[in-house]
């Protein structure tokens, strides 16, 4: 498969933010750091097998499907959002559109379609 993965500006933000707080939490910017490289190499983990996790929405035009990547273990895991846009069978784009704590409530469809529009 050829999948290229792209992350978004909006996500970005989130992972940016994310480390932040667990810089300030941990005191150690090395933790962050190891924290946040170690979202991106599973971000990039979807460029090889991106229909391995579950669907969280529905087909909506051209997106196949949104789903959603859990990352972590324990009380320290994290949700990452994505879609599948599909060129050809065997190739397309993964694009990353949000992340956010296990913790926090699941995202709403409308939210969904909302951090979505925003990527584009």
């Amino acid at each position: 498969m050829d999948f290229s993965v792209e992350i978004s500006p909006g996500a970005f933000r989130d992972l940016d933010e994310l480390a932040a707080e667990l810089k300030e939490r941990s005191q150690s910017h090395a933790v962050a750091r190891k924290w946040f490289l170690t979202v991106v190499d599973a971000i990039d983990s979807l460029a090889e097998m991106p229909h391995r996790c579950p669907v969280v929405m529905d087909a909506k035009d051209e997106i196949e499907c949104v789903r959603l990547l859990l990352h972590g273990k324990r009380n320290r895991r994290y949700k990452i959002y994505y879609c599948v846009r599909k060129h050809s069978p065997s190739s397309g784009t993964v694009s990353v559109f949000h992340v956010r704590h296990w913790a926090r409530k699941g995202l709403r469809e409308d939210e969904l379609q909302e951090l979505l529009d925003e990527g584009d």
